[in-house]
């Protein structure tokens, strides 16, 4: 007597042949590849944020240098303006963790190259302080220009000569 329905050896043969289709045509998505300018924008991004924060609390502490550091301080500015990956960050101010007076790092999470002190009590230390920060954010400029792309590193090597100038006028002899 035969059994009604399909044989068992039908039934494991099409469920070989679901199972090998279903591996077949369900592949996982590749992730898509990740764009090293976001990594390098974000990096410069913070760096600058940092310095146009130094700058508002050397100018909060010394407000005789107005009418030297203003100009560098919106040069600065229009940095953030220019290389920020997103609208948010370019008109984010600083929070209170991100002061000049905490301990910097980078995205990587190694410690920054920029002066971690609060603003010095001089406005000719002040300069130095900035000049060493302008410096320092040159010199970074250099490495991160290295895995941009062409129109990335152009912006970045602007604002690292940009940044450098600042240097020398503020006395860092750069």
């Amino acid at each position: 007597m035969t059994e009604p329905g399909p044989s068992r050896r039908h039934v494991l043969v099409a469920a070989g042949l679901l199972t090998l289709s279903g591996c077949t045509t369900a592949r996982d998505p590749e992730p898509p590849p990740v764009d090293p300018d976001v990594a390098i924008r974000a990096e410069v991004a913070a760096d600058v944020r940092r310095l146009s924060g130094m700058y508002d609390e050397a100018l909060a502490a010394h407000p005789a240098l107005q009418a030297e550091l203003a100009p560098l301080a919106s040069e600065t500015a229009a940095h953030l303006h220019a290389v920020a990956p997103s609208p948010a960050t370019s008109s984010a101010s600083p929070t209170t963790s991100e002061t000049a007076t905490d301990p910097p790092t980078t995205d990587a999470g190694t410690p920054s190259p920029f002066p971690s002190s609060a603003v010095p009590a001089t406005p000719g230390a002040t300069r130095q302080w900035l000049a060493a920060a302008e410096g320092s954010a040159a010199d970074l400029r250099v490495r991160q220009i290295g895995g941009a792309s062409p129109a990335l590193a152009r912006l970045v090597a602007a604002i690292g000569a940009s940044e450098a100038a600042h240097a020398a006028l503020l006395g860092g002899g750069r």
